[in-house]
């Protein structure tokens, strides 16, 4: 009991000296005035309130470190936005720089198509009416998706119009599984990059006959359409590169150099869009076999149309 007096004596008589020698020399240092108060036993309020000073200048760095990443994020985001508002001005100025007069494209086919009539010419009467009629399905807005049975009637007739050019270098078969697979919907202009990638890319290079073969296939939730050629095909390095980029899914605006239309990264992107990133296009090949790329979409009947119309660009 004397001992816990006299100690709170000390205490005092520490605390006063403490206090008189802080009044004197504020300049002190304050591990010093810790040392004294410590030995007063009042040391470790003293350092618990130093611990708590600290505490708060970490908190406050903190925050200004999480509200400098914050506007940083911001700084990004706008960034991006700008990005995309570059991206859409883009598109809209390609639309517009490739924009047809679609009335004048079809009053002048249909005038070519007269002229061959009269003049007895019915080889060129047919093919003026195929690329009308062909022309119409590009440039026609009224509906993004279309059921297959339009998108293989369009592919009909580009090939129709290439065997002008290639001749009888290769044959094109159609196996669709039943006549219900028709009746669904898929992106308009979906199949025809991939046709014509694969008669300029893979059957234009080979000296043997051709075989161009499009199949379709349905579950219950899916449908599966490849287009396959015999041509040249790829090898793995090639293979794995033209996969990751159809894994970006990247919608691009450059011209391809060897022939113009609608790119395939473009097809693949505006799949994955409408429909999801577990869909899109992927390809499989063999050097000198040849290649199939497989198109995987849902199932869109016309009842599952209107959900998927307004999301598709």
């Amino acid at each position: 009991m004397k001992a816990v007096i006299v100690l709170s004596c000390m205490e005092v008589i520490l605390i006063l000296c403490g206090g008189v020698g802080l009044c004197l020399a504020p300049e002190l240092l304050l591990t010093k005035i810790l040392f004294l108060a410590a030995l007063a036993g009042q040391g470790a309020i003293l350092i618990l309130a130093y611990q708590q000073k600290n505490i708060m200048r970490f908190l406050i760095a903190e925050n200004k470190r999480k509200n400098t990443e914050k506007r940083k994020n911001v700084y990004w985001e706008e960034d991006e936005n700008q990005k995309l508002e570059v991206m859409k001005k883009r598109v809209e100025l390609y639309t517009l720089q490739s924009q047809i007069n679609p009335h004048f494209l079809y009053n002048t086919l249909d005038s070519i198509r007269g002229r061959a009539l009269l003049d007895g010419n019915r080889e060129i009467a047919s093919m003026t009416e195929v690329l009308s009629r062909f022309f119409r399905y590009c440039i026609s807005c009224d509906e993004s998706l279309v059921k297959l049975r339009e998108e293989i009637s369009h592919i009909e007739d580009y090939y129709y119009i290439q065997k002008y050019r290639f001749e009888d270098r290769f044959d094109m078969v159609i196996e669709i599984e039943s006549g219900e697979v028709y009746e669904y919907y898929i992106p308009r202009m979906t199949l025809q990059p991939l046709v014509e990638n694969a008669m300029i890319h893979g059957l234009e290079k080979v000296n043997r006959k051709g075989l161009l073969k499009i199949r379709c296939i349905a579950t219950e939730k899916k449908v599966v359409l490849t287009v396959s050629d015999n041509g040249v095909g790829m090898d793995v390095e090639q293979l794995d590169k033209l996969n990751r980029q159809m894994d970006k899914m990247l919608l691009s605006g450059k011209k391809r150099k060897n022939h113009s239309g609608i790119a395939v990264s473009n097809v693949n992107a505006r799949i994955k869009m409408t429909f999801g990133e577990e869909y899109g296009i992927r390809y499989r090949s063999m050097e000198n076999m040849g290649t199939d790329v497989e198109i995987l979409i849902p199932v869109v009947d016309d009842f599952a149309r209107a959900r998927y119309e307004e999301r598709i660009v």
